[in-house]
């Protein structure tokens, strides 16, 4: 029974999908490394927000979502989601004021005094949540505790099973998480942070501008998804963190 059912994991796909600058390239090259060519990477699940072409950035789709024109979306679209064929999930759930600074220094056209703390930014996650895997999978994470002591949790929404990982877990957990998840040793290996992309001085200056915003921070910080996947402790510690006071 163990063996047969080792072997249904091992054959699965696997989807590493999550909202852009949440390390979820980092674990999709690990795991590609680990089991090869079943892993794909997706941004968006839900077909309205998927593009062919470079998506506008200027143009935000209803919900609040940036498009997609990643050809892993429309992969996964058409040999796993439309045809609700078994597979497992990992998403990335990130500080979503670490997304916004990192997603703003990519595209740093800036949006007013409150910059880079606006949509689409700085509610990346939460729409992703809402506007893409909701529609495209029929779940969301809200009505299942997490939990924050482990940063993970496992969910069986048939015929897929998910695992959703925070990005600050740190990487022996990951493996282990990832290890148990696909059936194979998987070993982290990292990369794609905004500066490998050329983007450390928009970067740098998103942090700064952010230290200035302690009122965003707070808006932000009582968000759902804040409530959800962090502690009143972890989200103290990253107000601070943030506000350079530690």
């Amino acid at each position: 029974m163990l063996r047969a059912r080792l072997a249904a994991v091992r054959g699965e796909p696997v989807v590493v999908a999550s909202t852009h600058r949440t390390a979820s390239t980092a674990v999709y090259r690990s795991l590609r490394m680990a089991i090869g060519s079943r892993v794909f990477k997706c941004h968006r699940l839900h077909e309205p927000l998927m593009s062919w072409n470079e998506p506008n950035p200027k143009v935000t789709p209803p919900g609040g979502v940036l498009r997609s024109g990643m050809p892993g979306d429309w992969a996964v679209l058409h040999g796993i989601t439309r045809p609700k064929r078994p597979a497992r999930f990992v998403f990335m759930v990130r500080d979503p004021i670490a997304v916004a600074a990192s997603m703003a220094a990519l595209k740093p056209a800036e949006g007013g005094t409150a910059w880079p703390m606006v949509p689409p930014y700085s509610n990346a996650m939460t729409d992703w949540f809402d506007a893409d895997v909701l529609p495209a999978l029929g779940w969301s994470p809200w009505n299942i505790p997490f939990d924050a002591s482990r940063k993970a949790m496992l969910i069986d929404h048939e015929p897929w099973r998910i695992l959703v990982l925070r990005a600050d877990l740190d990487d022996r957990s990951k493996e282990r998480e990832l290890s148990a998840f696909v059936g194979a040793t998987v070993r982290m290996v990292r990369i794609n942070s905004a500066e490998q992309r050329g983007a450390g001085a928009s970067h740098a200056k998103a942090c700064d501008r952010i230290r200035s915003l302690p009122d965003e921070i707070d808006r932000i910080h009582r968000s759902r998804l804040c409530s959800h996947f962090f502690t009143p402790d972890e989200l103290a510690a990253q107000r601070s963190r943030w506000l350079g006071q530690s």
